[in-house]
């Protein structure tokens, strides 16, 4: 299967096992803070890329795995988010810690720090383009999204998903001398 997978193929496919990370770590605060009573209708352990593949559709497939991972993430939040935003504060603490766990190294520049973005989170396929930088110095670099491609998974909880991603933004940034700023979901900037 090897000869028909490329790097852009494990490239989308560790985004998406960054998401179902993270959507473990709020299954798992959830059920410690008795919102839910277990973690399986949420979490999904992804098997290795190799052996689960449908070479014959694999843009389809990797297609479908985003979609079934924003799905169960989205089915989450809207679980224990539905009438309940003091919880909001928690999931974003753990989505900060989450995304310590992935920190970016100290002195990072803030075009390094976009990419490190960029190959963190799912943003559709790689063909969407969503996401476009519109300034970028030595010292800051501003992006905007051309399109919301998670707008259809999170419904009325778009807002809330991307408070949480922005959460991890944050904890990725720790330490690094860098910050990111949201005017709102469609644009950011990471600055010293």
């Amino acid at each position: 299967m090897s000869d028909f997978l490329g790097p852009i193929h494990f490239w989308l496919y560790d985004k998406i096992k960054k998401q179902e990370e993270l959507t473990k770590k709020i299954a798992q605060l959830s059920v410690s803070e008795g919102w839910i009573s277990d973690t399986s209708d949420y979490v999904y352990d992804l098997p290795d890329l190799e052996t689960s593949i449908d070479e014959d559709n694999i843009h389809g497939w990797l297609q479908s795995a985003i979609g079934y991972a924003e799905g169960r993430y989205s089915d989450l939040l809207g679980t224990v988010l539905e009438g309940r935003e003091d919880r909001l504060s928690k999931i974003k603490e753990t989505a900060f810690e989450f995304g310590e766990e992935n920190s970016l190294d100290e002195g990072i520049l803030a075009t390094d720090a976009y990419q490190a973005f960029e190959n963190f989170f799912v943003n559709g396929m790689p063909c969407d383009h969503v996401n476009q930088i519109t300034d970028s110095s030595a010292d800051s670099l501003t992006w905007e999204m051309t399109q919301d491609v998670h707008a259809a998974s999170f419904g009325s909880n778009t807002k809330d998903y991307y408070q949480i991603r922005k959460s991890v933004m944050d904890g990725m940034l720790e330490g690094t001398g860098l910050s990111l700023s949201m005017k709102d979901s469609f644009h950011y900037s990471i600055s010293k």
